[in-house]
């Protein structure tokens, strides 16, 4: 797994220097707080040959999100603004929560199950996801 993962990032490095498309947060295309907030999420970037997906996701305020995770894959999360609360395991533990300000990151790898809280102000994520061949 650690190759293969190795092999997809040096090769989606690769094709994003050849591709030469750098994108600042100014250049990309972003909904407003009303429209991410209805919308949810918004692909950033999308590479099928490597299989590698980015995207923004808004999470609402005051919501508590059960246990979930990818299936398959490899995710790392970033937060972009508001503090997520983060706890790992099958069930949901308020107790276990750690407090992720913005600039936060956080890897997700496969079959791992994860729950969260927001607080009084909308979450925004930035999500690489990594999938198998």
């Amino acid at each position: 797994m650690t190759r293969h993962l190795a092999r997809i990032i040096a090769g989606t490095l690769c094709a994003a220097a050849a591709a030469a498309q750098a994108q600042s947060s100014a250049d990309i295309a972003l909904p407003g707080p009303e429209l991410a907030a209805q919308q949810g999420r918004v692909v950033l970037h999308e590479d099928a040959a490597h299989h590698v997906r980015t995207i923004r996701a808004t999470l609402p305020p005051n919501q508590d999100l059960q246990p979930h995770g990818p299936d398959q894959g490899y995710f790392i999360v970033t937060v972009i603004s508001g503090t997520l609360e983060l706890g790992f395991g099958t069930e949901f533990d308020a107790a276990s929560l750690q407090t992720l300000p913005p600039g936060s990151v956080f890897t997700h790898p496969v079959s791992q199950k994860h729950f969260a809280r927001t607080g009084a102000e909308p979450v925004v994520l930035q999500i690489t996801s990594i999938q198998p061949d």
